[in-house]
């Protein structure tokens, strides 16, 4: 039987080609070749890129560490800012929400006692008019200043009607959803933009807001100093038009506070506003006229 055996493996053209140079005597040939050889296995021709080192794997990873970092920090930037105007648009409407029933009672006790002074001051007031009256005095200006200061607080109490220019604020509420600290957002509003007179009217009825005015309730019967509202409400204040209408647009403010709870309010701008109800003056327990 006879062995097959494989066909020898051709020698390489570059060692038949050396060998051929050595028999002829050109060293050159072969010097040229181990040159040759030399570069390919220390060089990259174009087609070939260099293989990133390490060097350049770690500038890599670093850079975009880097970008990762700084989206993260420009991402947490902004969430904080959104986290910090939400919380300032809401902590106004949630600091009576959350204050402790003691605080509430200290509060209110504050604004009875305030509202008893300016009655006793209105007191006083009637009394040194009457005196100044009754004596024949003639010191008109000493009258005139008496009975403008006697208007001006009679007005503050809610003791008379006044007339004048303002605005009138109708809230619609059909979910309903006004609760009373956002009627209490819209009242404050309005004193804190300078109206002198505020009357809360609905279907049926009229308040006239004090100084000690409060709200209770929920929503869809708030209760105002007794009297018992339903919606739609309209609140009627006398004051420079533009400054109270204003007021009422601020962001964050009455307006906000009305839409949060899927109410709606119009503001109006009159010449003209007519507020008629009227306080009726409480008996002084503590509070006398100062001398």
């Amino acid at each position: 039987m006879s062995e097959n055996r494989p066909d020898a493996a051709p020698e390489p053209a570059g060692a038949e080609t050396r060998a051929a140079a050595t028999q002829h005597g050109h060293p050159q040939a072969d010097a040229g070749d181990h040159e040759t050889g030399r570069r390919g296995r220390h060089e990259l021709s174009a087609d070939h890129p260099r293989p990133p080192t390490g060097m350049t794997e770690t500038l890599r990873g670093g850079r975009s560490r880097l970008v990762f970092g700084t989206l993260a920090i420009v991402l947490c930037l902004v969430l904080g800012v959104a986290i910090v105007t939400q919380v300032r648009q809401t902590e106004s409407g949630d600091a009576l929400e959350t204050a402790r029933p003691a605080d509430l009672l200290v509060l209110l006790d504050s604004l009875r006692q305030r509202e008893a002074t300016l009655n006793a001051e209105v007191t006083e007031l009637q009394n040194t008019l009457n005196a100044l009256q009754a004596s024949g005095n003639t010191d008109q200006a000493a009258i005139e200043s008496a009975q403008a200061r006697l208007a001006a607080l009679s007005i503050l109490v809610g003791a008379v009607g006044a007339t004048g220019p303002g605005i009138r604020v109708t809230i619609d509420d059909p979910g309903p959803g006004v609760a009373p600290e956002v009627m209490i957002d819209v009242i404050n509003e309005l004193r804190a933009a300078g109206a002198e007179a505020i009357q809360i009217n609905d279907a049926q009825q009229s308040v006239r807001v004090g100084v000690d005015t409060w709200v209770v309730g929920v929503p869809g019967s708030l209760t105002v100093d007794t009297k018992t509202l339903s919606p739609p409400y309209l609140i009627l204040a006398i004051g420079d038009p533009p400054t109270l209408a204003a007021a009422m647009n601020i962001p964050g403010g009455a307006d906000d506070s009305v839409k949060r709870v899927g109410a709606r309010m119009s503001v109006q701008q009159a010449d003209r506003v007519d507020v008629t109800a009227l306080r009726q003056p409480k008996q002084h327990q503590y509070a006398q006229p100062g001398k």
